[in-house]
């Protein structure tokens, strides 16, 4: 059965688009080690972005690959990235992450911020999707939280969800789960990813994994 709450999550964040390019703007400090270790990981023909948002990430990822297709379940995010970024070497692709099923292999298939929004019980079939859409000898990359903020621990609620309000007042219930990365990296292990895991910035975390050929 579908958590009601994976809905609401997808209507938070199309409610909260522009807000939310506001506030990824003033984290740009925060996320630069992460951004360094995603530009080591080289240059790729063919990469995917799942979740997308509003392109802050996906600006990153020009920089790598010849062309990126950027997924995201909001229309008004994907709205905002093509405004940014155009469509030149961009695909957008509107879908929710929980249906969506790849329709090819890439060289690279990357999401940031997105995992902890994920539910432990979808974790292994949304897991085993993106296996299915990187190539043999390609590459995943993951930018995430491992454990809560200050800020999270004051909006947490019961196990794995988290209320989050909009500048009006408006409140919606998310998923936001923190998922040990000795399990997670198990997890991609046995998908056949040879995995890395590195912390930074205090609750975040970049993970590569190779996947063999």
């Amino acid at each position: 059965m579908r958590d009601r709450v994976l809905d609401e999550q997808i209507e938070y964040y199309r409610a909260r688009a522009q807000e939310y390019a506001a506030s990824i703007s003033s984290t740009v400090e925060m996320f630069e080690p992460g951004r360094a270790m995603l530009l080591q990981l080289g240059k790729f023909d063919q990469i995917l972005e799942l979740a997308c948002g509003t392109g802050f990430w996906t600006e990153t990822l020009l920089r790598m690959g010849s062309q990126v297709t950027a997924v995201d379940a909001a229309p008004e995010m994907l709205n905002i990235t093509k405004a940014r970024l155009g469509e030149e070497r961009i695909k957008y692709q509107q879908a929710d992450l929980f249906q969506w099923e790849p329709k090819g292999e890439y060289d690279l298939v990357f999401f940031a911020n997105w995992l902890s929004h994920v539910p432990p019980f979808a974790l292994d079939d949304f897991l085993d999707k993106v296996r299915r859409a990187i190539h043999p000898g390609g590459y995943l990359a993951i930018v995430d939280q491992h454990a809560p903020s200050n800020t999270d621990k004051e909006v947490a609620k019961e196990y794995i969800y988290a209320t989050r309000p909009l500048e009006n007042g408006r409140q919606f219930t998310i998923v936001k789960a923190f998922y040990k990365l000795d399990d997670l990296q198990k997890k991609l292990e046995r998908l056949g990813f040879e995995v890395t895991v590195s912390k930074f910035a205090d609750v975040f975390f970049f993970l590569a994994g190779k996947r063999a050929k």
